[in-house]
């Protein structure tokens, strides 16, 4: 199994992160985007292959899916929440679906989620189930498992803008089956979240504004090769 972990700007973080994923992973592939710190070196020093995309979370992603294509992967975050331990169990789930996503909402969460974060999740939880059918209750989990066969799909088919409740609209139109475990998670170890204060609002927004448009099959012509 291989571990893809994008990272931008957790040089203090994403050494100890390969290193745990290694515990449990065969190979770590670390995808170094827009970064200003020395993040591409401590990772390799941990022992990750290292590569590199533009600045993006997104296409970071669509950067290390293009690597790895035609394998499975188990990819985390490299902030230190996601806990490398879950890679087993989020692997062997693979055998019953092509994604599965690691959930903080199907039993303890780990940590205290913020009132206003965990009402963001549930919102776009129910927005999700509202155009698709689906039931995840975390949509917005950076840790989850692919098949080689929903790898493959994402290396060509891969949102630029955004990687979040999007993305799960984009693999249910593509007839991928979805799957959820409950994976308790930690609050992050320093370093600056993605999106936070209004920034995490207009976020929110734009996520439910390109689920809809994806769900409905007209989603940004962008894509990956």
């Amino acid at each position: 199994m291989v571990a893809l972990i994008p990272a931008r700007n957790e040089g203090p973080r994403v050494g100890a992160v390969v290193r745990a994923a290694l515990a449990h992973a065969e190979r770590v592939v670390v995808v170094v985007n827009g970064c200003a710190d020395d993040t591409a070196e401590r990772a390799q020093d941990a022992g990750a292959e290292v590569i590199s995309s533009e600045p993006g979370y997104a296409r970071a992603l669509a950067r290390g899916y293009a690597h790895l294509r035609g394998q499975a992967l188990v990819q985390l975050d490299a902030d230190g929440q996601h806990p490398a331990a879950a890679i087993p169990a989020l692997a062997a789930a693979l055998d019953h679906a092509d994604l599965v996503i690691g959930s903080r909402l199907l039993g303890d969460p780990g940590y205290a989620i913020p009132p206003l974060r965990r009402l963001g999740m549930t919102t776009l939880s129910a927005w999700l189930t509202a155009l698709t059918g689906l039931k995840v209750r975390d949509t917005t989990s950076g840790l989850m498992a692919l098949s080689p066969k929903a790898v493959s799909f994402f290396a060509t088919d891969f949102p630029a803008e955004v990687a979040d409740t999007n993305v799960l609209a984009r693999a249910w139109r593509a007839g991928l089956v979805i799957a959820e475990l409950p994976v308790p998670m930690s609050a992050r170890d320093g370093g600056v979240e993605l999106h936070r204060g209004l920034g995490g609002v207009t976020h929110g927004l734009r996520v439910l504004r390109l689920t809809w448009a994806e769900a409905r099959g007209t989603p940004p012509a962008v894509k990956f090769y």
